[in-house]
């Protein structure tokens, strides 16, 4: 299944930090993997990721975890923000 992942963040530099290194391994592990991972060009704490993952099973795990959650939260993501959109296959 494919999604995309719009949320606002603090500073891109401190997101990448922390997803690059540490959540994609992890979305990797469970056989997702993330397509597209950008800012708005006109706002850069706007978040977009195109994204896909095996099942809603395996999103649910990462979006139920609260030690994920707090990790996104420490990279600067407001996790309030968070629209997930799903595409039809």
């Amino acid at each position: 299944m494919i999604f995309f992942v719009e949320e606002d963040i603090d500073n891109y530099q401190r997101f990448c930090d922390w997803f690059n290194v540490e959540a994609i391994p992890q979305i990797e592990a469970v056989g997702g993997s993330v397509l597209v991972q950008g800012v708005d060009r006109d706002n850069p704490q706007h978040l977009r990721l195109v994204m896909q993952m095996p099942d809603q099973a395996t999103l649910d795990g990462f979006l139920g975890s609260p030690d994920f959650t707090t990790a996104r939260q420490n990279a600067g993501v407001k996790v309030e923000t968070t629209v997930i959109t799903f595409l039809a296959d």
